[in-house]
């Protein structure tokens, strides 16, 4: 009994200041440094050019009207740049409609205020997957680089490349294994899709690629196919797993533009039927067919594409393969922006887990020529038909300097990604300079012992500021620098790492 008294008296105070550090430490990661704390990087790269000042803004995962982007705002037009860039992620993306029209006119707002400032330049990170929002933002001033180069600066003296996340891979990043393979479906060997992972788009579009084309950049062939019908019959698994086709598709350029006609299980697919969607640009209409597959019983998918001078017709019907076609579209769209897709190829799309598998696919164009006719029935030892092309040409770097105007030797370069990965392959090219994101720093560090995850292929080394690589160019150097952004993301928390935007000299 004696010593259960005496230590009591120093038991309490132990787990009063415990308790204490705790009530602090969530109300720094839940309101004080995510609400109220925004902090300024400085940064300068000496490139042999004239000076560029850069306002680099990242990861702002705006939710509403939020008072902090106000000040992000009147303290990026206080330090007067001559250029803005954003490297992606610009909003919380959310499945409902509601929320994420809310989020959109905030996200409009934002960027109508930074283009009062300076020229905004974008790239698109993993939440800008909806056409609607990259149209919506372009309307509002915010020029998008997709894996594609511009000349900045006085003179055009220094060579900006986005990249895409949406659209492609690094050379030395992460890289998810293409579903697409051979599938026996009914005793037949066909191209298919098998996945064991969540959801995430995978293409495999149809791109021969002549010998007459200009390698990567090159638009002659299927990409120049404009106004034309594709059937293709269709088959899933299980309910969870996505299918579909992609017209007028720019994909394997590195643009992230097409119309798709598309199903799945997932959250975002408001109600799994086929529906009609477009990447990089606004499809106006009844979108969705009503039609929802069952698993292990083939549907047969059409699409039709016309090119006005004005707009882009889209329409869709689907409907169980063997039983007569449905005298209606069931869907239709109309895009009236300057950014629709006018011409491109087509491809097979697959997500989700499960498996899916296609065949009989053909396209027809306004004339009546056939263009394709491939049944998809793979012989023994073959994984892909001819002439498909899994994935991109080339990587997000090797698309954007394929995809750049010319610039004389010895022009700096510097890239503008969302994710910082790309960093070892420019270094290699002997690229000046990577500007980027997504880290979030960390978004939760311990103080010693720093981040606890990046979500990189880098590592948490890298997960915040200014690094050096090896670069054969003029400065012997690749400088990397990552912004640790101003929003959040997975928890609405920071913890140890509040807000920073950065002022990034280039030049002089």
């Amino acid at each position: 009994m004696v010593l259960k008294r005496r230590l009591v008296p120093y038991a309490v105070p132990g787990a009063a200041l415990i308790a204490l550090l705790a009530v602090l430490g969530l109300a720094d990661a839940c309101w004080i440094e995510p609400r109220t704390l925004l902090f300024r990087d400085d940064v300068r790269i000496g490139l042999a050019a004239p000076r560029v000042r850069v306002a680099h803004l990242s990861d702002l995962h705006i939710r509403g009207d939020m008072p902090l982007l106000h000040r992000l705002v009147r303290e990026v037009a206080a330090a007067r740049p001559d250029l803005i860039f954003i490297s992606g992620d610009l909003i919380h993306d959310v499945p409902d409609r509601e929320d994420f029209l809310d989020n959109i006119a905030a996200v409009s707002a934002v960027i109508r205020a930074l283009r009062r400032i300076a020229p905004v330049y974008g790239v698109q990170g993993h939440s800008e997957h909806q056409g609607e929002l990259v149209t919506l933002l372009q309307q509002a001033g915010l020029e998008w680089l997709s894996n594609e180069g511009r000349r900045i600066g006085p003179g055009g003296g220094i060579l900006l490349l986005g990249l895409n996340t949406q659209v492609g891979v690094d050379a030395f990043g992460l890289k998810w294994p293409s579903p697409f393979r051979p599938v026996e479906v009914d005793g037949l060997r066909l191209y298919g899709a098998r996945r064991g992972e969540p959801y995430r788009n995978f293409y495999s579009h149809y791109d021969p690629a002549p010998a007459g084309l200009a390698g990567i950049s090159g638009i002659g062939g299927p990409l120049a196919w404009s106004g034309y019908e594709v059937t293709c019959d269709a088959w899933i698994d299980e309910e969870d797993a996505g299918v579909g086709l992609s017209l007028h598709s720019r994909y394997v350029l590195g643009e992230d533009r097409s119309v798709e006609l598309s199903r799945d299980g997932s959250r975002w697919a408001q109600g799994g039927d086929f529906g009609l969607f477009e990447h990089g640009s606004a499809l106006k209409g009844r979108a969705h067919t009503g039609v929802i597959p069952e698993p292990g019983r083939w549907y047969r998918l059409k699409v039709r594409t016309e090119v006005k001078p004005d707009r882009l017709l889209v329409r869709a019907k689907v409907w169980p393969a063997g039983q007569g076609e449905p005298a209606r579209w069931q869907a239709e769209g109309v895009d009236l922006t300057p950014t629709r897709a006018i011409a491109g190829t087509v491809g097979l799309w697959a997500s989700g887990g499960g498996t899916t598998a296609y065949r009989n696919l053909r396209v027809v164009d306004a004339a009546g020529r056939v263009l394709l006719d491939e049944p998809l029935v793979l012989p023994p030892g073959v994984r892909q038909p001819a002439g498909f092309r899994v994935g991109p040409r080339g990587t997000r770097l090797a698309m954007a300097l394929a995809r750049s105007p010319e610039v004389p030797p010895g022009t700096p370069v510097v890239v503008l990604s969302h994710v910082p990965d790309v960093a070892m392959e420019a270094s290699r090219r002997g690229i000046e300079a990577v500007i980027a994101g997504h880290t979030h720093g960390g978004q939760v560090r311990i103080p010693v012992f720093g981040a606890l995850t990046t979500r990189t292929s880098m590592g948490a080394f890298y997960d915040r500021g200014r690094f050096e690589f090896a670069a054969p160019n003029a400065r012997g150097l690749t400088t990397l620098y990552i912004n640790s952004g101003v929003g959040m993301s997975v928890a609405p928390i920071r913890f140890w790492c509040p807000p920073r935007w950065a002022m990034v000299e280039l030049g002089g």
